[in-house]
């Protein structure tokens, strides 16, 4: 559960930081880039991070979801 906890918030972490990097529109060293490989559609880093971060809430809220799962099935069976 307290991994779970960590991830969560590194994710809200690099939520924020991708959106004040989106919004302030801040190129560090001119660092944009192809995503996926596909020269069409460059993004900064700002982007990116919005995108890492979206992924890995998606991925810490559904490992918190199953941890409580898992408490609470070991709380039945106690």
């Amino acid at each position: 559960m307290r991994r779970a906890a960590i991830t969560f918030m590194l994710s809200g972490l690099l939520l924020i930081l991708g959106l004040v990097d989106y919004l302030t529109n801040y190129n560090f060293a001119n660092d944009q880039g192809t995503i996926f490989g596909n020269p069409n559609v460059v993004v900064n880093e700002g982007v990116t991070l919005l995108i890492a971060g979206g992924f890995l809430v998606l991925v810490s809220a559904l490992m918190w979801i199953l941890a409580r799962r898992k408490d609470q099935g070991d709380q039945r069976q106690s």
